[in-house]
């Protein structure tokens, strides 16, 4: 009889979409083919999104009138008992404080005390993270970067961590259809620098739109497009380029749909994560895939995913951030050989390696 794998998607949202959401669904889709000698069982909250999986696979609504802190902690443990469950994976760091199954968590990224955004050590998400790292039976984590700061964080816990990279979308690809730039107000035949992701204070999004202002007036047709949701008040995000020649060109488009998200990068000039805390770099992948190049802060898990298929600059610094800009933007040789290393090194990822090695750690821990 074949181990029943239970995999918590009740992180799922109806729109948008976030990378970790991606990272789950595509985690659903791709398993049952990467371990067929297991079964899944993909555990929803009913009214919530429903992954689309393939045979035997089956997705199981587990009902309840309960918010999901209290659906996970009353609903979920009596589905894992009734539908003979033998492991729990939630593929974030949110797992029930008591089950009769060993529980696998994925921890995204540990965000360090005193960096902006940090919540306290009293969060409600510190402590379910807290929880996480005691009680999981193995813990998978996206990158060496966060491997190392959850053992900073819990030193015990080392044995128990497996690194597990991302994939990548197959229709990520450096050739596409033409952006339809007229929904993201981006005019025709202008270069854009692009920023993908949640725009919120930890991911600086500042650095970039200050370096930015600083190159407005040097290249006249510049524009900067921010995608992505904004959590962060929009005066304080164009605070930098107000009154300057930049300010009608910092476009905040809110969060790009899926189907536009390689174009987008496409006709990128290139992408631009300034982030002083990631967990992995999705976008910075799906960018390299496109063959665009790619400028990071330096941060561990931004440098460990790019490589020498980027650029870095010093965190936090907008001159040198404009400066890195400048380089990429003056010599065409760099961008071009920068974007083919992007090519190349994305072609390691795949959301099939991924479940794969998921699968390993189900069978390590049955």
């Amino acid at each position: 009889m074949s181990a029943v794998i239970g995999l918590d998607l009740s992180c799922l949202e109806a729109t948008p979409e976030t990378g970790v959401e991606r990272y789950a669904r595509r985690l659903a889709e791709h398993l049952p083919e990467a371990a067929p000698h297991m079964q899944f069982l993909i555990l929803t909250r009913p009214g919530r999104p429903v992954p689309v999986v393939s045979e035997p696979a089956r997705v199981v609504p587990v009902p309840s009138i309960l918010p999901r802190l209290g659906w996970r902690e009353t609903a979920l443990p009596r589905a894992l008992k009734r539908l003979g469950i033998s492991l729990l994976h939630a593929p974030v760091a949110a797992i029930p404080l008591r089950a009769a199954v060993p529980r696998i968590a994925t921890v995204h990224d540990v965000p360090a005390w005193g960096e902006p955004g940090f919540e306290g050590r009293l969060s409600r998400n510190r402590l379910r993270l807290f929880h996480a790292v005691r009680a999981a039976k193995r813990i998978i984590v996206p990158s060496s970067a966060t491997r190392a700061s959850l053992i900073e964080l819990e030193p015990r816990c080392e044995p128990r961590i497996r690194v597990i990279h991302h994939g990548v979308d197959p229709d990520f690809r450096p050739k596409g259809i033409a952006l339809k730039r007229s929904r993201y107000s981006i005019p025709d035949g202008v270069p854009y620098l692009l920023w993908v992701g949640t725009v919120r204070q930890r991911k600086d999004p500042l650095v970039l739109i200050r370096a930015f202002a600083s190159l407005a007036e040097t290249y006249g047709d510049l524009h900067c497009v921010v995608c992505g949701d904004a959590r962060m008040d929009e005066a304080t995000l164009r605070a930098p380029v107000a009154g300057t020649p930049a300010e009608g060109r910092l476009l905040l488009t809110g969060y790009a749909a899926r189907e536009d998200l390689p174009d987008l990068y496409r006709e990128a000039a290139c992408l631009v994560l300034p982030s002083r805390i990631e967990g992995f770099g999705l976008p910075a992948l799906e960018a390299m895939a496109c063959g665009r190049p790619v400028i990071t802060s330096q941060d561990p898990a931004l440098k460990d995913l790019v490589g020498d298929a980027g650029l870095s600059f010093r965190t936090g610094d907008a001159t040198d951030l404009a400066e890195t800009i400048t380089t990429l933007l003056e010599d065409d040789g760099q961008a071009e050989a920068l974007a083919a290393c992007a090519r190349a090194r994305a072609a390691g990822y795949s959301w099939g390696a991924c479940a794969r090695a998921h699968a390993d750690v189900y069978d390590e821990l049955l």
